[in-house]
């Protein structure tokens, strides 16, 4: 269950910096700023897709009950 949930968070999390990536005009300045810009909406998109597969299959926590 705690997989599942913090899958939702990742999907809730990615999803928000991906929709601020797309609605957004792209990184404006010096290429450091450009450089951690890109890097964030690949890290956005990585935990979109991370959290969404933990959300569907809900990882298999190994703790026991």
């Amino acid at each position: 269950m705690r997989n599942r949930i913090l899958g939702a968070i990742g999907v809730i999390w990615g999803g928000a910096v991906l929709l601020n990536w797309y609605r957004g005009s792209g990184a404006h300045g010096s290429g450091a700023y450009a450089a951690g810009y890109s890097t964030g909406v690949i890290f956005g998109a990585l935990l979109f897709l991370v959290g969404g597969y933990y959300l569907l299959s809900g990882g298999g926590s190994k703790r026991p009950q």
